[in-house]
């Protein structure tokens, strides 16, 4: 089976007549479908233990961003291939990988191979590429010496603002924690942003979910005078579904930085800083703010850059990677 064939097949629909000879050729009964109950609600994914192979689907109106009442709704597109060399029951892919590549190449021979694309390479503790229309990434080894594990993945389409929306400052955005909800100085930061109902969600559940609109939560802790402003995360494009933050972030930073450029920019040490195959983040304490950052280990870009009320960070609280 050569991996180009099924990476060829993305974007058609699980009911295509190509897509039921694809599952023929790998001679597997298994076929996706959606599940309410899953975390994942809009994918699913058939793994072939003997092939060495995972196919992923995603629902068609989640993936092309229209109006959200429409998410699963759709038809189950072919969006993701997974290519292993083998581990636990998962026997080796032995056929012909993207881009000339093999198990057996090293980092450095990976990217050799991969050199016409260097310009989208994002790395950390792996390498990935943005090639012919979708994105490939590469996970090695620990030493680097052999390829472990390879996604390639057609992105789903960024989710649009309906409005433009203006955003406060960043650097002004720390001068206002400790600040109440219902303060001028606060509301100025948000003209025309906050409702009657996010004071309700503010004083109930001591967040505002801006996400659709703004691309950003804001936390509060509760006071005798009303919510106090604690911390806010900005979100990166589809991160918990948000439209992505479009103001300037805090330290330099851009979403499309790689994890690597993010331990650049900021050179000195984090606090906190912890890794698993999916994500990753990193906690500084600067005078005006602490810096939470969380990364993704498998596009190698930022996620969310969450800025916290100086002497309120809690571990267990702000350190989740989900």
């Amino acid at each position: 089976m050569n991996a180009a064939q099924i990476i060829s097949q993305f974007g058609i629909a699980v009911t295509d007549e190509k897509m039921e000879t694809l599952f023929a050729s790998l001679d597997t009964l298994r076929r996706p479908a959606l599940d309410a109950d899953d975390p994942y609600i809009y994918h699913d994914w058939v793994l072939i233990r003997r092939k060495g192979i995972e196919l992923g689907f995603t629902d068609s109106e989640y993936q092309s961003s229209p109006d959200r009442f429409r998410w699963g709704h759709g038809e189950l597109l072919l969006t993701q291939a997974y290519f292993y060399s083998g581990f636990d029951h998962v026997r080796p892919f032995t056929g012909t990988l993207p881009h000339a590549l093999a198990f057996g190449d090293s980092r450095d021979t990976a990217r050799s191979k991969l050199a016409a694309f260097e310009s989208s390479r994002h790395s950390y503790l792996n390498d990935t590429w943005d090639v012919d229309g979708y994105r490939l990434s590469v996970t090695y080894a620990d030493d680097g010496s052999s390829i472990d594990r390879m996604a390639c993945r057609m992105l789903a389409v960024p989710l649009p603002r309906r409005h433009p929306e203006s955003y406060p400052d960043v650097t002004a955005l720390p001068h206002s924690f400790g600040t109440l909800l219902a303060s001028p100085d606060f509301l100025a930061l948000w003209p025309d942003a906050i409702t009657k109902d996010d004071y309700q969600a503010a004083r109930h559940e001591g967040e505002i979910d801006l996400t659709e609109t703004h691309g950003a939560s804001l936390a509060f802790i509760p006071s005798g005078a009303g919510p106090v402003f604690r911390s806010i995360t900005l979100h990166r494009n589809r991160d918990r579904e948000s439209v992505g933050w479009g103001g300037a972030l805090p330290n330099s930073l851009t979403f499309e930085d790689s994890p690597e450029t993010l331990f650049t920019k900021i050179a000195s040490l984090p606090v906190q800083q912890s890794d698993s195959p999916l994500t990753g983040h990193a906690v500084w304490h600067f005078d005006d703010y602490t810096l939470h950052v969380l990364y993704s280990n498998v596009d190698n870009r930022l996620l969310r850059v969450k800025l916290i009320a100086p002497g309120t960070w809690r571990c267990i609280d702000d350190a989740v990677i989900d």
